[in-house]
């Protein structure tokens, strides 16, 4: 089988990202040719082994253009699968479909979500269709809006006929809503670490230090907790300098970032937008290490084991979470292991991997 990845970026700053490279190495272990055609690529990341990358310069806009998309055709004309994640351009996503061998990982709120991926300004999910939703509520000046919208539509209506892929029963949900129906749910798969002995004596905060994402309710709970325990702050991002107290590690790579949290006593995941799954949970669990969490979107999928699940924006149950977790390092290693064996059960390469390859198959 002849398989072309398409994506915005080559990069390893996001689970996405992660879940991308992971897909494209699963293939190349399955025998099949690789072609991999990206719009930019980040200056820390190379190519795997064996892979054949072209830069295509258009996939990278995130607006409709068929700028600097000349050398697709020829590299789709040979693919057997076309495989495209992330790619916002409508132009680009037109001529994917177009070709009837299309698949479409949909991981990103803009083709159904003009505004903050479905959360309203209040932090509560926005439930109305796309067609009937006032936008207004969250995006205020009018030019702006009427143009978001018009490019979320156009999305929309460019990846009909694809067959999608989403990470989360959510992002069924929502893709159904806006009239995509049918979208096989294959979850990202991570690797199973082995039982805990120590239950870690650090709390982790890790991701975009960003305001939807909950951080700073995070390490407010942990103040309110007394600080029982260190806390580590992992990620960049307009909140990045305003964790006193805990100690900011700033960015850092994928395998320090989980080698961090496999020691931890919790890993802190206060998110209050709607998640499209929540990757860093999941590879917490993984690793043992339970997972305080604020379920919302996509999270809902795995936060029923090896969690303590708190309203999003609910500061003092955080806090409560934390410091019981704190004061009872049994709990958190019974937590943890429960959680650790759930994902072996259902997150674990075994199981997902034969989901893609019947959707391949398919094509």
């Amino acid at each position: 089988m002849n398989l072309l990845y398409l994506a915005d970026r080559l990069s390893i700053r996001g689970g996405a990202d992660l879940h991308f490279r992971q897909v494209i190495e699963w293939a190349q272990g399955m025998g099949w040719r690789v072609n991999l055609a990206v719009g930019r690529i980040d200056p820390e990341v190379s190519v795997p082994e064996g892979v054949c990358l072209t830069r295509v310069r258009g996939l990278a806009a995130s607006t409709a253009t068929g700028s600097r998309l000349e050398s697709l055709g020829p590299l789709m004309g040979s693919a057997d699968v076309i495989h495209a994640q992330n790619v916002m351009n409508p132009e680009a996503l037109r001529r994917i479909v177009g070709t009837g061998k299309a698949v479409i990982t949909v991981q990103d709120h803009r083709v159904f979500c003009p505004g903050m991926g479905k959360t309203l300004p209040d932090g509560t999910r926005c439930r109305i269709p796309l067609e009937n939703a006032d936008c207004s509520v969250c995006l205020g000046e009018e030019s702006y809006r009427q143009q978001v919208e018009a490019l979320t539509a156009e999305r929309l209506e460019a990846m009909s006929g694809a067959t999608l892929i989403v990470l989360s029963n959510y992002m069924a949900e929502e893709l159904a809503a806006v009239g995509l129906g049918d979208a096989v749910v294959i979850p990202p798969w991570v690797g199973l670490g082995g039982p805990r002995d120590n239950p870690g004596d650090a709390f982790v905060l890790a991701g975009r230090l960003v305001r939807h994402k909950g951080v700073a309710d995070g390490w407010r709970a942990w103040i309110e907790a007394g600080r029982p325990l260190a806390l580590k702050v992992m990620g960049e991002g307009a909140l990045g300098e305003d964790f006193d107290g805990a100690d900011s590690l700033g960015w850092v790579d994928h395998r320090l970032c989980l080698a961090e949290i496999s020691r931890a006593r919790a890993l802190l995941f206060p998110s209050f937008w709607q998640e499209p799954f929540g990757m860093l949970g999941i590879e917490a669990l993984a690793q043992g290490t339970p997972v305080i969490a604020a379920p919302s979107g996509g999270m809902e999928d795995w936060v029923d084991t090896g969690c303590i699940g708190v309203e999003p924006g609910d500061v003092s149950a955080l806090s409560d979470a934390v410091a019981h977790l704190a004061a009872d390092p049994l709990a958190a290693r019974a937590l943890g292991e429960a959680g650790r064996v759930m994902v072996g059960e259902r997150f674990c390469r075994g199981v997902l991997e034969p989901r893609l390859e019947a959707v391949y198959e398919g094509l």
